[in-house]
């Protein structure tokens, strides 16, 4: 069975804000003991093409559930924040 939640990445930025935004999501999930899937759309331009065409967004990290858009590290941050992360991710 695969995870349920995935997160959309690319392994070749450079940005220490992209890295530290994957790093936190990463953080929250185990927290949260939820397994995830890792999908590097550096390496996978029909992963990144999906990402876009469900999001209407090219900004990474971003998070699915069941292969739907949730959002951003920020917005799950905020969530996480307000006692309702995994409400937020809908698990």
């Amino acid at each position: 069975m695969s995870a349920r939640v995935q997160i959309y990445y690319s392994s070749v930025s450079g940005m220490t804000k992209i890295k530290k935004a994957q790093t936190r999501i990463e953080d929250l999930l185990a927290a949260f003991k939820l397994p995830y899937e890792l999908i590097d759309i550096a390496a996978d331009e029909d992963a990144k093409a999906y990402m876009q065409a469900k999001s209407g967004k090219a900004v990474i990290p971003q998070i699915f559930v069941d292969g739907e858009y949730k959002g951003t590290c920020e917005e799950l941050d905020e969530a996480n924040e307000n006692g309702e992360g995994r409400q937020w991710l809908g698990l």
